[in-house]
């Protein structure tokens, strides 16, 4: 993978080169933005770029040390992920002892730390003491889509770099030239993952498409109740299922308030939007979306499922 392939993130980019540039890039980084717009896939480019072998246009994707790091098996590479939901002490020591060492085959030890939010305080202390004091040849990158969720101390001696998701005819172009979605499921993934194109790419072959026809069919066009439709459904298959009814009210109101048609997420439904447009009133839809908003909070407070689903249809579909 090389620099290239990240698309969007042109200033990001920008930034990253001008530290090279000044032979400055080293010590704590944070990449912060939503999931699935590429943080990850950014931070192992640059590792990539700080150790590959080729003479120019680094990194070559072809070398033995970009090869290696795009398999996650160069030594000096190393991703610290969350175990049973925290980043615990035991792997910031890791890295503490291994940032003390020289690169085993490379210019510079990379570190990425993924979901730093995750890092319990015994680990974000620890953490902090390698900041304070970072080895010139190490660099650790801290990804995290709730960077409110880090501690101060490690956020005022990293340096920010922030990255957003893609203009949504941006991604739906990406998604038809290259990775051949045709045009209408392009627009509805783009406009679905809100711009990630790693969300887009991990919706794709999911069947998320017919899935959502198949919803708006037997849901919002039939009018019959939610716990029968939804009967035998786990929970997270119930949340899938309100989150893709949100967005067909959402389109809904969206339409009565005068929306261009490329605002649609459900474009490829319009005429059936515009004829449940007439049914709903603003206030009606406000309710609608509220109960379904009120519904996932219940659904992760293991409040039984039938009642949350019974409640939700008796809104949805009241005089």
């Amino acid at each position: 993978m090389r620099f290239n392939d990240i698309l969007g993130q042109e200033k990001q980019l920008n930034i990253i080169n001008t530290y090279i540039e000044k032979s400055s890039l080293s010590g704590g980084y944070i990449f912060s933005g939503p999931e699935g717009v590429g943080k990850k896939a950014f931070a192992k480019i640059i590792a990539q770029k700080m150790n590959c072998t080729a003479q120019q246009d680094r990194p070559c994707g072809a070398c033995s040390s970009c090869l290696k790091i795009e398999k996650l098996q160069h030594p000096d590479l190393h991703i610290i992920e969350a175990d049973n939901s925290q980043i615990k002490i035991e792997d910031i020591r890791t890295l503490q002892r291994e940032a003390n060492f020289r690169p085993y085959e490379g210019v510079m030890k990379v570190f990425i730390i993924d979901d730093a939010h995750r890092l319990n305080s015994e680990a974000a202390n620890s953490l902090l003491k390698v900041l304070e004091e970072p080895p010139g040849d190490s660099l650790i990158i801290l990804i995290t889509h709730k960077p409110q969720n880090i501690f101060k101390t490690i956020l005022s001696r990293c340096k920010i770099i922030r990255f957003s998701p893609l203009a949504i005819a941006v991604l739906e172009d990406i998604l038809v030239k290259d990775y051949f979605v045709d045009r209408s499921r392009a627009h509805f993934l783009a406009s679905y993952a809100e711009g990630r194109l790693g969300q887009a790419l991990k919706l794709k072959d999911s069947g998320i498409f017919e899935e959502k026809n198949r919803i708006f069919d037997s849901l919002a066009l039939s009018g019959k109740p939610l716990e029968r439709n939804l009967a035998g459904q786990n929970r997270e298959q119930l949340r899938s299922c309100l989150n893709i009814l949100a967005s067909w009210f959402r389109d809904i109101y969206m339409l009565k308030a005068g929306i261009a048609d490329s605002g649609l997420i459900h474009l490829d439904r319009r005429s059936d939007l515009l004829k449940l447009a007439r049914d709903f009133s603003f206030k009606h839809l406000d309710g609608i979306l509220t109960t379904i908003s009120e519904s996932m909070f219940y659904l992760d407070s293991n409040i039984n499922s039938k009642l949350i689903l019974h409640n939700l249809g008796a809104q949805l579909w009241k005089a």
